[in-house]
Order: C-alpha cells, then structure tokens, then sequence
C-alpha cells in the first residue's frame, strides 16, 4: 500500500470502529424501547455483538496508529436514531434494517481485502457480526424468531473464546 493509501485504509478502519460506537448506542437505545420483552432481550444480545465487535475494533485502531477514542458525535448519532426504528412496525423496521446493512457489510468485506494478514481476522469479525446481524432481521421476516438471534450468540461465543 502506498502512504495515501494506507492513510485511507486506516481512516476506513477508524470510520468502521466509530460505527461500532454509533451501533452500541442505537441498539442499546432499541433495547429500551421495545415493548415486547423478547425481542427487547434479542436487541441486548445484539448490544453485546457491538460492544464486542467495538473492542476488537479498539485495538485494531490503535495498533494501525489511529485515534481509539469513542467519538460522542457518533454515541450521539445512534441515541438520535433510535426512535426511528423504534416507531416503526417489527416487519418494516427489520425489512428496512436488512437492507441498510448490504452496503455495510460490502464495505467491511473490501477492508477485509486490503487488510494485512495479521488482521484478517478481525476485520472477517467485523464483517461477520454485520452478516449475523442481517441474518437476524431475515430470520425475523421469515417467522423464525424462535432462532432469529442464534447465530448472533454463537458468534459472540466464538469471538470471548478466540
């Protein structure tokens, strides 16, 4: 990678790691307000997916020389967002939260290809924890909510373990 490059890939990196910030504030905002106990409790989870993901992401950061901190505008973007889901029915805020993601999951994936092989693996984290996340919402659309929030505790389990 040449200097502009890199410079490019770790503020892409830093813009990833701020969006970690932003998820945990929206979805723990989410959390709150659902009226439903269960799916209150599967926006927990996904809580616990962002705060996981942040961490990783953390580190990350600062290993490539970036700025770790929390960044208050972004905290603040996600309490911000939270009644915009939040008001929504459950099939049109899981239809509209699956496709929001695609895009993201594209960008992380192409920071996953330009990664230098000892960060693979987290950056395939970062990715991943996107995919389970849109896995949940479809799952949801498809009436699968007696399973919809698995393959968000199973990637969380595998990340505490690795």
């Amino acid at each position: 990678m040449t200097v502009n490059s890199e410079d490019d890939f770790i503020k892409k990196v830093e813009r990833a790691y701020q969006g970690e910030v932003y998820g945990e504030a929206l979805y723990s905002g989410i959390a709150s307000a659902m009226d439903d106990p269960a799916r209150a409790e599967k926006w927990r989870v996904l809580t616990e997916l962002e705060v996981v993901t942040k961490a990783r992401m953390r580190d990350l950061v600062a290993k490539l020389g970036g700025d770790p901190r929390e960044s208050d505008v972004f905290r603040q973007k996600g309490v911000d967002h939270v009644q915009k889901y939040a008001r929504m029915p459950w099939t049109d805020f899981m239809k509209v939260f699956s496709r929001e993601l695609d895009p993201i999951i594209e960008r992380y994936a192409a920071l996953e290809e330009r990664c230098a092989p000892d960060d693979v693996e987290t950056l395939r984290f970062l990715t991943e924890h996107e995919v389970v996340t849109k896995a949940f919402c479809d799952l949801e659309l498809a009436g699968r909510s007696d399973i919809s929030i698995e393959p968000t505790r199973e990637l969380i389990a595998k990340m505490r373990t690795a």
